[in-house]
């Protein structure tokens, strides 16, 4: 089976497993980001379907891997949830640390109740080095912050737990300032047609929605052996 034949057959087996807003938002992947979205990762330069990933997101992985898979994804999306809960510790043991996959996280923000907050305390916790535990952290109680209300306080009591500096972490909440690398990930988002999340481009091949662990270990190692031979 040819890599590109595998992610038809799946994309025909997972209809439903992503969340699609029920209607546009601000906060919906469109328009414009602002000039000057500094930049996270720049471990390799990341193209997807002509659209430059680069310094966007977060990585995982070898730069040299022969697979690059973009995760575009909602905090506050369940269905993303499951996949950082359920499948991605898997990938990130058979795929990533071996060297297979180089995996970029990008956080969106589709318009869900309190996404675009959470997104806002991810990058709040990059500036401290702590992205990656604030991902995970944010994506292990999304129930909890999900509620309505404010969840500011939740966000920096995460931040404590993870032994960041609070003050700091509370200041860059407050102002706002990493909106700009949310703005420029939605822009990304909305020039590849993203629709729902999580979304992935394996080498530039577009899978939506929160594939089963199974699938995509049938389908990477395939890739990978289509890459290597």
């Amino acid at each position: 089976m040819r890599p590109s034949h595998w992610l038809a057959v799946v994309l025909a087996l997972v209809a439903g497993t992503g969340c699609t807003p029920d209607a546009p938002s601000g906060n919906a992947p469109a328009g414009r980001a602002p000039r000057g979205s500094p930049p996270a990762d720049d471990a390799r330069r990341v193209v997807v379907q002509g659209v430059d990933f680069t310094g966007v997101g977060y990585d995982r992985g070898s730069p040299d891997a022969p697979i690059v898979m973009v995760d575009l994804s909602d905090f506050s999306c369940p269905f993303c949830g499951s996949h950082a809960r359920q499948t991605l510790p898997a990938l990130e043991r058979e795929f990533i640390a071996s060297g297979k996959v180089f995996y970029k996280y990008v956080p969106i923000a589709m318009g869900f109740r309190n996404g675009g907050l959470a997104a806002r305390a991810a990058e709040c916790a990059a500036e401290q080095a702590a992205f990656w535990p604030m991902h995970d952290r944010l994506y292990a109680t999304q129930t909890e912050w999900k509620k309505p209300g404010d969840p500011a306080k939740l966000f920096a009591a995460y931040a404590t737990d993870l032994k960041l500096d609070e003050a700091r972490f509370r200041t860059c909440y407050s102002s706002g300032r990493t909106e700009i690398r949310t703005a420029t990930a939605n822009e990304r988002a909305g020039k590849l047609g993203v629709r729902a999340t999580p979304t992935f481009f394996i080498n530039d091949q577009m899978v939506e929605g929160a594939l089963p662990l199974d699938r995509f270990r049938l389908g990477l190692t395939q890739m990978v052996e289509g890459r290597l031979r």
